[in-house]
Formats: C-alpha cells, structure tokens, sequence
C-alpha cells in the first residue's frame, strides 16, 4: 500500500487544536478520523466524516479546508479504483473475444460502415443465396442483430415467430425492412434489434429440440424448420455479442473515469495556484 501523508491543513490543524474552539477541535477529530480512513482505503466512510465536518461545523474553517483538499484525494482514489477495475475486466474480456473470433466472418464496407459485423460463416451471403433463414450478426461494439431473410412468393412478411412444442417467442416490430429481387427471386428481409425481437435470440439460443419459423405477411405466410447450424450460429453471435457489450460499456467507464480524474487534478492545481498566491 502506498504511504499516505497529512495535507498541509490538516497538520495544522491538529497542532493547533488543543489550543482552539471546541468546534475546531471536534471537526479537527472527525479529520483526522476522515483521513485515516482514506489512507485505509475505506473512501466511503472518509466521505461520510467529510460530510459531518461541512454539515456541522461551518465555521471550523481550517477543518473545512482540509476537508476539501481530503474530498479530491479520495475521489482521486476511487477514479483510479475504477479505472484500474474497468482495464482489467478490458483485458480479460478481449482475451474472450480474441479466442472466438476465428470462428467468425468478419464484413464491413467501409466506404458505408463505421463499423463492421461479425457473423458465421454458415450464414455468410455466398452460401444461402437461395435459402429463407434466421440469421444473427453483432457489431464490434457489441450490438446484435436478427435478420429474417424469405426468399420465395412475395408474401410482403411483417412478423415472425420460432416454435418449439408448446411454446413460442415473437416479434412484428422490426427494426428495418427490405423488398428486392435476386437473379429474378423475390428477396424480402426484416432486421430485429436484440432486446426489442420479442426474445427470438434468447429463444433459440435456449432451445433444445427442432425449431419452426414462421412467416406472416399481408400477402400470405410460409413456414419452415430453422436449420440446425443456424441456431447454433445465433447461439454463438449471442455468445460474442454479449462479450463485446461488455467491453464496449467498459470502455465507457473507464473514459468516464479518466475524465473525471483529469477534471480533479486540474481543479486540484487550480485551488493550490490560488492558495499559493494568497499567500504571496
């Protein structure tokens, strides 16, 4: 553990506490106290002895000071917690990554895409240029996809339902959807967004027995048994997706702390430039 040392108020605030106010000497208490709890790495009660000392001591000026210069190392401390936490969970999460990743399909333009996707290659484009079928992607930052994909009749399907015995899971509010034509063979596509596809990716994720899916539309409806290597597809973008979200949010938090850590030592050397110069 790292040596802790008194700031400059507190110190002189305890050498000066038995000769002060009651008010002084009991705040200087609840100091010294806030400290060695910070120093114990307990930041939470040293925030809470902090708080007693701005509540209930106003007029205990040096305490008050010191107790201010006390808040910005332990919010020091505790960005620097979570930074240290958020690059960890990083590191062992992209090691995850990086041992699934050769078993998918890597696809972005990038003259259209941010980002790209990642899918398996059982379901890439070149191998089901005639076949109806579900089809899972996620983005590198961890966002998934499930993509009805009907080829046939034009149906001009809107919703679509996964089966298994009695139970079932749903959705008729796509994300986005799409009518063409391919080599002369009506081509019409839904995409759902994990989260709002009724559970359809939980669903077959989750199932153990043979899978239907059926189709309904304006224009009429179809049905078919989602192939085996298709559920297993999804259940594994399923899988990297949520290894990537994690990433993706942890990256946020450690950028949230870094900026938070930047904000506190930039007012840190603000409040020490000032004090310097008060005391020129």
């Amino acid at each position: 553990m790292k040596k802790r040392y008194l700031f400059p108020a507190v110190a002189a605030l305890l050498l000066a506490a038995s000769c002060g106010e009651s008010a002084d000497s009991k705040a200087g208490r609840l100091l010294q106290e806030a400290t060695a709890a910070f120093s114990a790495g307990e930041y939470q009660s040293a925030k809470i002895l902090i708080d007693s000392i701005r509540n209930s001591y106003p007029k205990a000026f040096d305490a008050r000071r010191g107790a201010l210069e006390l808040m910005r190392e332990v919010e020091l401390a505790e960005q620097q917690r979570t930074l240290d936490y958020c690059n960890e969970m990083i590191a062992s999460l992209s090691a995850q990554r990086d041992s699934l990743l050769p078993s998918f399909e890597f696809e972005k333009n990038s003259r259209y895409q941010d980002e790209g996707s990642y899918i398996a290659p059982s379901q890439a484009n070149r191998v089901n240029v005639f076949n109806s079928l579900l089809r899972a992607r996620v983005t590198e930052s961890g966002v998934l996809y499930l993509t009805s994909l009907y080829r046939g009749k034009k149906i001009s399907h809107a919703s679509v339902k996964v089966l298994s015995g009695d139970s079932y899971a749903s959705c008729d509010k796509p994300f986005s959807s799409h009518t063409y034509r391919n080599l002369g063979i009506n081509n019409e596509r839904l995409d759902f967004i994990y989260g709002e596809d009724g559970g359809m990716v939980d669903y077959i994720s989750s199932a153990t027995g043979s899978i239907t899916v059926q189709l309904t539309g304006a224009e009429g409806s179809h049905k078919y048994t989602l192939r085996k290597e298709d559920a297993k597809a999804i259940a594994d973008v399923a899988s990297l997706a949520r290894i990537l979200k994690s990433i993706a949010g942890f990256r946020e938090m450690a950028a949230e702390a870094e900026r938070h850590i930047d904000f506190v030592k930039k007012t840190r050397e603000r409040f020490s430039s000032d004090t310097l110069k008060s005391e020129q």
